[in-house]
């Protein structure tokens, strides 16, 4: 929902309990066989899941401001950071709430080994944010992009589970007090679990 707000858009929302059996409804899963959430529901019957897929499609379909970038160079780069921090800091932070918080108990298999793993891919993420916000004033170059949503999210989920970056990344630090003072880093800021 931080990108919806950063482009300035007003979709109807619905708030759904990612644990509820509404999820495995035959009217769901036509929807998304998948079973999760977000899906993106147009007035046409057109939906679409992923959270990624869905940012694109908003992005393309309200052009300004762009969150994905101009030209090729600056959209592969974009991309290229925003698919870096989904895979080595959004999705292990999830799965460590999977693994790690009795919320989830009943639904994953809970391992202290995966947690781990999970755990050990957030805090080198951690150390490649940090490293890249050394030399760029934001995660893909110099302006604000969807990989720095991405990012800001990751790091909020983590926290939630008491993953916090270290002190000694003054460059994530600084970066991540700069976002949080937008109006939409409010939005995704999770609730304690």
């Amino acid at each position: 929902m931080m990108f919806v707000a950063e482009k300035g858009l007003v979709i109807p929302t619905r708030s759904i309990d990612s644990t509820s059996d509404f999820l495995r409804s035959p009217e769901f899963l036509a929807k998304n066989p998948l079973g999760q959430i977000p899906l993106l529901e147009g007035p046409d019957g057109f939906s679409l899941s992923e959270s990624m897929a869905i940012c694109r499609y908003l992005d393309e379909r309200y052009p300004e401001p762009t969150l994905f970038g101009e030209g090729p160079e600056d959209r592969a780069r974009i991309h290229m950071w925003a698919r870096r921090i989904e895979f080595q800091l959004f999705l292990p932070a999830v799965e460590l709430g999977h693994h790690t918080h009795p919320l989830f108990r009943d639904h994953f298999d809970q391992t202290p080994d995966d947690a781990r793993l999970c755990l050990d891919s957030i805090v080198r993420a951690f150390g490649i944010l940090d490293a890249q916000l050394r030399v760029t004033p934001f995660v893909a170059g110099n302006r604000f992009s969807v990989a720095d949503i991405v990012s800001f999210c990751g790091i909020q989920l983590a926290t939630l589970w008491r993953c916090d970056p270290p002190a000694s990344h003054t460059h994530l630090r600084r970066w991540r007090e700069e976002i949080d003072s937008r109006p939409t880093a409010a939005i995704a800021r999770y609730r304690d679990a």
